[in-house]
């Protein structure tokens, strides 16, 4: 069985996406993608972090990201790679030496949630100044046709605007887009824009040729 991490280089390889486009579209760092894909947790932070790593990573592949963390979580199961433990949890310290009282049970769980908080708005943070998800699935660059039209379709957050050559076109509720463009004579540059909330923008600018077909 393929391991999550074989899972996402695969599709990530399929799409010609490299991983320094990654890390600009999810803003996870380079080196941390690198050790997911590779499968060495030991370099990575703990299991919460690591999840939504894979979540993110997933959703702009296109990925279901239910499926994605069930595969993670059988690589657990399976024993392939348990769960970091604590060396203060494997090695306890004898009693003499330290001892677990309710104060510094309740003062430790409270810190933790305090750090768990600050975490998620960090997380929140860099999503919202984030430049939003944009996929282009259609036209590819440099085509050659021979009718006057082409479909445009993609792919975004719902919630993001959608220009095509300047003028903005519908998205529906799961984020896709498709609107038929017109062609003139020979090159045509078609710039496709996704806007965010926060005003801001992801671009990606297809050419395609016309070709004139003989009477």
């Amino acid at each position: 069985m393929r391991t999550i991490g074989q899972v996402l280089k695969d599709e990530r390889e399929k799409k010609f996406y490299t991983l320094e486009e990654i890390e600009k579209a999810t803003k996870i760092r380079k080196e941390l993608l690198e050790a997911l894909e590779a499968g060495q947790y030991k370099k990575l932070p703990p299991q919460t972090f690591v999840q939504g790593f894979i979540k993110n990573y997933g959703k702009f592949l296109g990925l279901n990201p239910e499926k994605l963390l069930a595969i993670y979580r059988r690589e657990f199961a399976e024993g392939k790679n348990p769960p970091r433990i604590l060396e203060s949890f494997q090695n306890p310290l004898s009693q003499g030496r330290f001892k677990i009282t309710p104060a510094k049970a309740i003062g430790t769980l409270v810190l933790s949630l305090i750090i768990l908080f600050f975490v998620y708005l960090w997380f929140e943070y860099r999503f919202l100044v984030g430049a939003p998800f944009l996929e282009l699935q259609q036209p590819v660059d440099q085509q050659s046709i021979s009718t006057p039209t082409i479909t445009v379709l993609g792919r975004t957050d719902p919630e993001d605007r959608v220009m095509i050559n300047d003028q903005e076109i519908q998205v529906d509720s799961a984020g896709k887009f498709s609107q038929e463009i017109k062609l003139s004579d020979n090159a045509n540059n078609i710039t496709v824009a996704a806007i965010s909330k926060g005003g801001k923008t992801t671009k990606v600018t297809r050419t395609v040729f016309l070709k004139h077909t003989s009477p």
